[in-house]
């Protein structure tokens, strides 16, 4: 079984092909610079073994379908592709920012699933919609082919409303779902199970603290395998200090600057 993963963004797309019969990768890679005057596509075949091999495409890539279609060339290719029909990959699978409250584990994606994901636009405005953007490109270049959505913040469903609501007027909440969603959720569950089974213990026995530190860094406590609280709230800024966020401040900071420096919304948040 042949498995095709997806993490489209609004001007990339990694990838991974998986042959889950023995859990190797069969190969990665990314389309950068999607819609700029110059593209490049870097393709890895059996990345991290001793065969590992390199091919580097640059060309306009206008939209995210021409990317792909160069990457599908590339694993159909007679020489140094990696598998000989399109019908060998079983399912493919897409990280998806945010499900809101609605998605809570990985689901087949169909029409009722895609609306929870334009639903959840404001929530994720730069990543839900490259992210829809990437299941249509592949319903269009696989048809037929199951498409699963794996969502980040899927691991913060289970977050009881003493941690997941804050000191807020409640109707806030219930109108605009404001509330802490936590994310990196795909990472955080992944660290938690590596290290049970590193420990060897059950998953529903481990209390841990996991962290994804990168240029995007967040913690998660995990009680008996659920995450119970985690530094990430209605968006991926509030937490620890990253490369480009700068995690939590003194929320009267902003309205602080945007008056003495006559900012609008948009100009404080860019900051």
């Amino acid at each position: 079984m042949k498995i095709l993963v997806i993490n489209a963004g609004s001007s990339s797309c990694k990838y991974q092909l998986f042959n889950m019969d023995d859990q190797s990768v069969l190969c990665s890679g990314v389309v950068e610079r999607i819609g700029q005057p110059m593209g490049k596509l870097s393709h890895k075949i059996a990345p991290g073994s001793d065969k590992e091999e390199k091919i580097v495409v640059e060309r306009p890539f206008p939209t995210h379908v021409e990317g792909m279609e160069d990457v599908i060339s590339l694993l159909l290719d007679s020489e140094k592709g990696v598998i000989q029909d399109k019908s060998e990959i079983s399912a493919i699978g897409h990280r998806v920012l945010h499900g809101g409250e609605a998605i809570t584990d990985p689901v087949l994606i169909d029409e009722k699933v895609k609306e929870i994901i334009r639903d959840c636009f404001p929530l994720g405005p730069l990543h839900n919609p490259a992210n829809l953007m990437g299941i249509d490109v592949a319903e269009k270049l696989f048809p037929g082919v199951p498409n699963v959505g794996v969502f980040d913040t899927e691991f913060g469903m289970t977050l009881a409303p003493e941690a997941y609501l804050y000191p807020l007027p409640y109707s806030l909440y219930e109108e605009l779902r404001i509330r802490r969603y936590g994310f990196h959720g795909t990472s955080h569950k992944y660290i938690a199970k590596a290290t049970a089974a590193f420990l060897g213990k059950p998953l529903s026995e481990l209390n841990s603290i996991t962290m994804h530190l990168g240029n995007g860094s967040s913690m998660s406590a995990v009680q008996n395998g659920k995450c119970i609280d985690t530094s990430m709230g209605l968006t991926p800024l509030e937490g620890l200090m990253m490369g480009t966020r700068c995690g939590s401040i003194d929320p009267a900071i902003v309205p602080f600057m945007m008056e003495k420096k006559g900012m609008t919304p948009q100009e404080a948040d860019t900051v």
